[in-house]
């Protein structure tokens, strides 16, 4: 079954340009996963499609508005009569400073679901309202930037490579950086030696059991440090 990932964002380009590339571009020439993107500008009443206006009591900034998210989920079904409908395997995230953080196991957990939908905010952040009809918030870690395009993006790659058949050698995502809870071992590659700097010996050898053992040792030598 195809995955599919809604992303609400007022910059569509943003997605579209990244996902088009590398393995998030040949998952989806390959049906494996389906990544859409939904402007809520468009999903508007006035004539000038405004999306954010003055926070109520005062403040710095403008904050998005909830009715046209709240329309934009309505169009793609996971909402009515101001009600979030309940879909199995459907996951509605928004993207928020304040959410949980993200990680590889989020990551998997995401990756059993058929559709996940994430909300990418911009300005002051969004109506209080809106988190009424998600499931979840989540962070990308302890800093601020102009928007959720760039977690979304983050997720939706982090999320999409656990996918069956998505990366090319399972045994690679296997032995990935996080997924056994370790950091990855030192790796090299072509030529032997650069400016007098050579490869490992060991890894010349050919004695695979030496190798395994050397990569156990070099990857504990990296967590402690």
């Amino acid at each position: 079954m195809t995955m599919q990932f809604n992303i609400l964002t007022l910059f569509p380009d943003l997605i579209h340009n990244y996902s088009q590339a590398s393995i998030l571009g040949r998952a989806q020439k390959n049906n494996q996963i389906e990544i859409k993107t939904h402007n809520f500008r468009d999903f508007t009443l006035d004539k000038q499609h405004h999306v954010d206006d003055k926070p109520y009591g005062g403040g710095a900034g403008m904050v998005l508005q909830v009715e046209p998210i709240y329309r934009c989920l309505e169009s793609l079904n996971l909402v009515k009569n101001g009600r979030k409908i309940k879909q199995s395997k459907t996951k509605i995230i928004i993207m928020d400073p304040d959410g949980k953080k993200f990680d590889q196991k989020m990551a998997k957990q995401f990756s059993k679901l058929n559709n996940l939908v994430l909300i990418c905010g911009r300005y002051e952040g969004f109506d209080e309202r809106i988190y009424k009809f998600v499931d979840e918030k989540i962070s990308v870690g302890d800093y601020v930037l102009a928007g959720g395009e760039l977690p979304a993006l983050v997720i939706t790659e982090a999320t999409a490579r656990l996918l069956p058949g998505v990366l090319g050698n399972q045994e690679s995502l296997a032995e990935e950086t996080f997924v056994q809870g370790l950091l990855e071992y030192p790796q090299y590659t072509r030529p032997e030696v650069f400016m007098e700097l050579k490869v490992p010996a060991i890894l010349l050898s050919g004695d695979h059991k030496k190798i395994e053992q050397w990569r156990q040792k070099n990857t504990k030598k990296q967590i402690k440090e």
